[in-house]
């Protein structure tokens, strides 16, 4: 922070007379832009790290999917002192709601009331709020290039679970961190 005041070449501060306070954002600054780091897009936070982001899914239909062992394999794979972290948020999701509009607008009306059924369907679809699906994002801290090549071995790593990796881009890092800090809940 910046005060009105400086302190002369013996390190004595003048007489306060009056001490202006400036203002500054630094603190809610959360990062410094991106790079690129190998093939990957990285976040510089405001600490000058590089963060890696990737999101982790896994098919629901599958049976044989096994996040936990995935994520032991994860743990157990890295080095000391490396760092990451796994977030889960509550996201909305629209792709559910949109099978079942086309689903209702393909549904043929043979008599009035099934008309009405249907229009009273896409009306209560176009007011109620999007449903949340969870989603987790796994966002690593860069270290140096044996733990890139490692972050590059863990889509093969977790594949043998049922865990899928997709690498964030510079555009789906800013919309992950926009949805973080100004979460729309509906």
């Amino acid at each position: 922070m910046l005060h009105g005041f400086f302190h002369n070449k013996k390190g004595v501060p003048p007489p306060a007379t009056h001490v202006e306070e400036v203002g500054y954002t630094q603190e809610f600054v959360l990062a410094k832009g991106f790079a690129q780091v190998g093939n990957f897009d990285v976040l510089i936070g405001d600490d000058n790290t590089k963060r890696l982001f990737a999101e982790m899914t896994a098919d629901r239909d599958r049976t044989d999917v096994r996040p936990i062992e995935a994520y032991l394999a994860i743990l157990g794979s890295m080095h000391p002192g490396w760092k990451f972290r796994i977030l889960q948020l509550y996201w909305p999701d629209p792709e559910p709601r949109l099978v079942f509009r086309q689903q209702v607008l393909a549904w043929r009306q043979p008599n009035e009331g099934m008309s009405i059924l249907k229009d009273g369907l896409l009306l209560a679809l176009d007011k109620v709020g999007l449903p949340f699906g969870k989603r987790t994002f796994l966002e690593f801290v860069y270290a140096d290039e044996e733990s890139l090549t490692w972050l590059e071995a863990l889509p093969a790593l977790c594949n043998n679970f049922g865990v899928h990796f997709a690498f964030l881009t510079r555009d789906d890092i800013t919309h992950l961190s926009r949805w973080i800090f100004n979460p729309s809940l509906e």
